[in-house]
């Protein structure tokens, strides 16, 4: 089955909103999909035409035990490497600026082949960008996740619980 650009990532995105709802109806936490803005162009019958109004700042933002947490989802259908170029600059500068206002900011990314999820610090992303800036790899490898994040598993309170990685987080000081 051919999955088209548009709709790359759409199951793992409803995981994750099945996920967040799941924390909410069980008041472990308040976590939204923030919506692109977009603005109409034109009517057709009744669908309408439109474009990005803006670039949007990331995918998924709330609050957990007092602490705002930040996060952008990724899917790559890579099965040995994550392309940097799916992570936008205006993506890292917001991320940026809600850790320095103390909030929690991390990568969910999703190996889509392998149906792997991958919880990844902020700090762990920032590095391999810089590295690719000054002339390093273009990609992380996948071996390297192994390292520098956490598998994301289904548990009791969860279909998807990136929370327990958040809890060390909280725990190491790294908010």
């Amino acid at each position: 089955m051919k999955v088209s650009q548009a709709n790359r990532g759409q199951a793992f995105e409803d995981l994750l909103n099945f996920t967040n709802l799941q924390y909410e109806k069980a008041g472990i936490a308040l976590i939204h999909k923030r919506s692109t803005p977009m603005k109409p162009l034109r009517r057709q019958g009744f669908h309408f035409l439109a474009t990005f109004e803006k670039k949007s700042t990331v995918d998924y933002d709330g609050v957990y035990r007092g602490q705002a947490i930040y996060f952008e989802a990724k899917s790559t259908r890579e099965e040995t490497r994550f392309p940097l170029d799916n992570i936008e600059q205006h993506q890292i500068e917001h991320l940026e600026k809600a850790e320095k206002q103390g909030a929690v900011c991390f990568f969910l990314i999703e190996f889509a082949k392998s149906h792997e999820v991958l919880f990844v610090p902020l700090s762990t992303v920032r590095y391999y960008l810089l590295h690719a800036q000054n002339g390093g790899r273009k990609s992380i490898p996948r071996e390297h996740f192994d390292y520098y994040a956490y598998a994301v598993e289904k548990t009791k309170r969860s279909a998807l619980d990136y929370l327990v990685h958040v809890d060390k987080l909280i725990g190491e000081g790294a908010a």
